[in-house]
């Protein structure tokens, strides 16, 4: 196993974590706007499972070390995306002086 192969599969996993949890926080954004919430997390969850799932198995291509590097960088994908929005949502301390 190459390791640009695994950088390749840890950064298909990273674009494939940051479109399922862009993906969910766009969906409960939604929540309140939606006549259908049911629907909307319904089918927002079966759509970013399908997607997922057929990423992973692209990405390991029956190898369990390119998966590990995939499932790696979607957690990745979460820890960043989290810290993100954490600093948008909390007000800033410069102005506190």
């Amino acid at each position: 196993m190459s390791a640009s192969s695994l950088i390749l599969a840890f950064c298909a996993g990273a674009g494939l974590g940051g479109f399922f949890f862009g993906s969910l926080w766009f969906t409960v954004r939604q929540l309140p706007t939606t006549g259908w919430p049911v629907r909307l997390v319904v089918g927002s969850y079966f759509g970013r499972m399908a997607i997922a799932l057929l990423g992973f198995y692209l990405i390991m291509q029956g190898d369990w070390q390119r998966a590990i590097a995939g499932l790696l960088g979607f957690i990745a994908a979460r820890v960043i995306l989290m810290q993100r929005l954490q600093r948008q949502r909390s007000p800033s301390t410069d102005a506190m002086g």
